[in-house]
């Protein structure tokens, strides 16, 4: 065989290491119809809570009111009248439904546990988006992996010796609270830090972002609210007498926060007003927050080692 029947049989081999894996994000949103229209209600509801693409369109083609239809054998006159059959009606439906079927499939049997090794030292930050999972040590390293392999997907360094306080990512970018600046990495394209300038703020003690807003909770009882694409703060919204010890944000514009004094307030962001606080059964402080816009349900985990939950549409807390 001559060299140039050897360079030609190689070149195929050479591309074909080179091709990436098509991940679901490739699909078309003509595919994505076809699949989401072969699935049963359980599934669908499953499909929806993925990622907001997904979710657009499956409500977008109504998918669930189709399926619910069927599987309540209501014919489509009645289902589009009906005023038993509203769409808020139906969604509240949905909701218990998808926590039943959450609820049944961890009691049938053991769950599989997934563990690996991610730093030299204890993890003391997490997070959880997309399938994906951001975690960090405090000073050195933030590391993004992938949920289904459990493999490295990403690293991102701190720039200086200044602290990890808290995180929040997305599909374009990582957040971070370093010391008394806001980091921000890139992670697609060019692989730059923005940096704020230090001392913009109190001592900060938790951040959540949301495109285009990161929202820092700081040791005055006040969250800041910066504005990713000015990089300048753009409001102040005093939240406790003590400190904001956490941070949740729900899908209307609606932060909640969590206190040092074991207070629960609701603020708007939009008018900067305090709607909401909500009633906590001791003194204990709030450590940790969860909200699930789906459900309407808010999760505080107190520092004494309790967890409470509040409906959001009552605000009846009960505890957990």
């Amino acid at each position: 065989m001559d060299a140039g029947s050897s360079s030609a049989s190689r070149q195929p081999t050479s591309k074909r290491k080179q091709r990436k894996p098509t991940t679901a994000d490739a699909l078309g949103h003509d595919v994505l119809c076809m699949i989401f229209s072969l699935l049963d209600l359980v599934h669908l509801i499953r499909c929806s809570a993925v990622c907001k693409s997904w979710s657009i369109v499956i409500h977008k083609l109504k998918l669930l009111q189709i399926q619910y239809q069927k599987q309540h054998q209501i014919d489509a006159a009645s289902f589009s009248n009906a005023s038993a059959y509203s769409e808020r009606l139906l969604n509240v439906h949905l909701e218990q439904l998808a926590m039943e079927q959450q609820k049944f499939s961890l009691q049938e049997g053991p769950a599989d546990i997934f563990q690996w090794k991610g730093h030299l030292t204890r993890v003391n930050l997490c997070r959880m988006k997309m399938g994906t999972i951001l975690t960090g040590v405090g000073d050195k390293v933030m590391r993004l992996w992938s949920a289904e392999s459990s493999k490295c997907l990403d690293e991102y360094f701190l720039p200086d010796k200044a602290p990890l306080i808290d995180f929040d990512f997305d599909e374009g970018k990582v957040v971070g609270l370093v010391g008394t600046r806001i980091c921000i990495w890139k992670r697609i394209g060019i692989r730059d830090i923005f940096s704020s300038r230090d001392g913009l703020f109190t001592k900060g003690l938790c951040m959540r972002y949301v495109d285009p807003q990161a929202v820092i909770g700081c040791e005055d009882g006040k969250v800041r609210v910066f504005d990713m694409y000015s990089r300048k703060c753009s409001q102040i919204i005093k939240m406790h007498s003590g400190s904001v010890t956490c941070l949740s944000f729900s899908d209307d514009q609606l932060i909640v926060s969590g206190s040092s004094l074991g207070s629960l307030t609701m603020s708007d962001l939009s008018s900067d007003q305090q709607i909401a606080t909500l009633s906590t059964s001791g003194s204990a402080g709030i450590k940790t927050l969860c909200l699930n816009p789906s459900s309407h349900l808010l999760f505080s985990g107190s520092t004494d080692g309790f967890a409470s939950c509040w409906d959001l549409r009552y605000g009846i807390p009960f505890c957990l």
